[in-house]
């Protein structure tokens, strides 16, 4: 990377983190996803880009599941990356856990799925106006 390639990466993290700084998340509009045996309710999440949410998962099956969208959640901005792995390409739900992910999505389509129950059917959209 060039230096002036490393002030850049530099200006555009200060700048995301001047963002999460200013954004007033006790207005951040719950999302609930209830995830069970094979299919997440609702499977079709609309967004509006640059708003904050609070994405409330629940796990009413007797599996673990994972959301898994990579592009959705590695693009968005994340109050608290704890609550995702450390790829930032899903967040695991064991069987009667909830689990809330605070973040600030950015325009797109993307694909969500279960990545252990795809296969059943466990699939979905995430589109961001």
């Amino acid at each position: 990377m060039t230096a002036s390639g490393a002030v850049a990466a530099v200006a555009l993290g200060i700048a995301a983190l001047a963002a999460m700084a200013a954004t007033d998340w006790s207005k951040a509009e719950t999302v609930t996803v209830v995830t069970t045996e094979y299919g997440f309710e609702p499977n079709r999440l609309t967004f509006r880009e640059g708003m904050p949410y609070r994405l409330h998962l629940e796990n009413h099956g007797k599996e673990t599941h994972e959301f898994t969208a990579p592009g959705f959640l590695q693009s968005a901005e994340i109050r608290n990356p704890a609550a995702v792995n450390t790829d930032r390409t899903e967040i695991l739900i064991q069987p009667g856990e909830q689990k809330d992910v605070f973040l600030v999505p950015r325009q797109g389509r993307y694909p969500l799925r279960c990545a252990d129950h795809d296969w059943a059917g466990m699939t979905g959209e995430i589109v961001v106006e």
